[in-house]
C-alpha cells in the first residue's frame, strides 16, 4: 500500500448556487456525483457563501480530489 504522504493530488472545485443544489429533483445532482467518483474523484469537503440575505443566497463548492496520475 502506498504511503499517504507520498501520494501527490490534484483538485477540483465545482461551484453552485444553494437552490439548485438542495431544492427540486435531486437525480441530475447524484449522476454527476457518480460520474466525478467513476473517474476517480472524492468529495472531501463543501464550502458555503451565505453572504449577502441569508441561507440559500450564496453559493456552496464542492471540493473533490484524486490522485494524480
Amino acid at each position: 500500500m502506498t504511503d499517504s504522504t507520498d501520494t501527490e493530488w490534484e483538485y477540483k472545485i465545482i461551484r453552485t448556487s444553494d437552490g439548485g443544489l438542495f431544492s427540486g429533483d435531486t437525480g441530475p445532482m447524484e449522476d454527476a456525483l457518480n460520474s466525478l467518483g467513476g473517474d476517480g474523484w472524492e468529495l472531501v469537503d463543501t464550502i458555503s457563501d451565505s453572504r449577502g440575505a441569508g441561507a440559500g443566497s450564496g453559493q456552496t463548492a464542492l471540493v473533490f480530489k484524486r490522485p494524480q496520475a
